[in-house]
């Protein structure tokens, strides 16, 4: 026994190669939200036989394990060492300076027949997180993809009919967790029935992939048309380095009864009742151009071609709603369907208030905007010409 003590003691007291444990971090600075990869590197001589190392938490950021960790026999300064290496994806929760570690990695080696503890620690490591360029919760992604997926059609939705309704959100580079929260679907008209959300974070060969996928069942429960907004998910887009926003389209919901009488019926719907206003406008014009004495007939092309001003745009009340509730995605869309609408009867739209709308919506230094305003803008055109 004293000979085994005695061989240990000088086994220890020799001199040899020292190993080593560090933090390889990024040398440009992330913003928060955005993806740090973490390698962890030992290099270490002699035999192992038991080792383990525990990343830290901490309320500064969070973290996920890329793969397996990699032991492998590798020639370092022209000497053979043994290589750990392990890969974590970090993202910061906060800005500033972020402090990582330090850490032990606690290795049992074999000296002269003996196990022996051999902690090996890897100092701190810190880098400067920017803040994200914009207010409200942080999204940074490679790419990032929304999918809305319906059962049926919503715009001949009958009494009593149920649509299901599936929404889905991809992004690389970004945790499950970090994905925005699920949307609410309140709406006076419709009773909403919501599935167990589904979350995930999903490892691939390109870093983590964040999956979340939610699902509702939508019935209506009035005679009247109702339209669910679109929803807006805001993201920074690492590849561009750049603001970025997806939309999804806003979800019309027709009924077979309107105000409880049924389809076909003496009840027509706003949009038919504006046609068939449109339609005698229409006729009572051409009648007209027709009786026109001879002289007359230059101007009759006029008076036809005049029947488009006073046909009524249907959105013109859901663009004054819009402004009126202050929701800017909201409007956004309300103001295309008005605009596509005036187009398609040939008369022109002022681009500048959709402009402006577009940059409140999706750039960072953009300046506020009064959504009544842009709304007055889009039909002022509109009522002037009508007089």
């Amino acid at each position: 026994m004293v000979m085994r003590w005695l061989v240990l003691f000088l086994l220890m007291a020799l001199p040899v190669r020292a190993d080593s444990l560090r933090l390889i971090l990024p040398d440009s600075g992330p913003i928060v939200g955005e993806m740090i990869a973490l390698t962890i590197r030992g290099e270490y001589d002699g035999v192992i036989n038991r080792e383990t190392l525990s990343f830290p938490d901490s309320a500064a950021y969070d973290w996920i394990q890329l793969e397996p960790d990699s032991w492998r026999d590798e020639r370092v300064n022209g000497v053979q060492r043994r290589v750990f290496e392990r890969r974590l994806a970090l993202f910061a929760l906060r800005p500033g300076s972020l402090t990582i570690g330090p850490l032990t990695h606690r290795l049992t080696k074999t000296q002269g027949g003996v196990w022996v503890e051999a902690p090996v620690t890897a100092p701190a490591a810190t880098i400067t997180v920017a803040p994200y360029p914009a207010p409200g919760r942080p999204l940074a992604a490679r790419n990032l993809k929304v999918t809305d997926d319906l059962s049926g059609d919503p715009s001949r939705i009958g009494d009593n009919q149920t649509i299901q309704r599936r929404i889905t959100i991809t992004a690389e580079g970004t945790m499950g967790h970090l994905l925005p929260p699920r949307p609410d679907l309140r709406e006076k008209w419709l009773i909403s029935f919501t599935a167990p959300e589904k979350r995930e974070t999903r490892l691939t060969a390109n870093g983590p992939v964040g999956y979340v996928e939610w699902q509702w069942s939508l019935r209506p429960i009035t005679g009247e048309q109702g339209t669910l907004p679109p929803i807006r998910v805001s993201w920074f887009d690492l590849a561009k380095r750049e603001l970025r926003g997806a939309i999804t389209q806003p979800i019309v919901f027709g009924y077979g009864r309107v105000g409880g009488v049924p389809e076909g019926a003496a009840g027509l719907s706003q949009g038919l009742r504006l046609m068939a206003v449109g339609g005698l406008a229409l006729g009572l014009l051409a009648g007209l151009g027709l009786m026109l004495p001879g002289q007359a007939l230059a101007g009759r092309g006029a008076l036809l071609r005049g029947w488009r001003w006073l046909w009524p745009n249907p959105h013109r009340r859901a663009l004054r709603m819009a402004a009126a509730s202050g929701d800017l995605t909201r409007l956004r869309q309300v103001a295309a369907l008005y605009a596509g609408h005036e187009r398609a009867l040939g008369r022109s739209v002022d681009p500048a208030p959709l402009a402006r709308l577009d940059r409140a919506l999706f750039a960072a230094d953009a300046p506020p905007v009064d959504p009544a305003q842009i709304a007055a803008a889009l039909l002022s055109r509109r009522a002037a010409r009508r007089g």
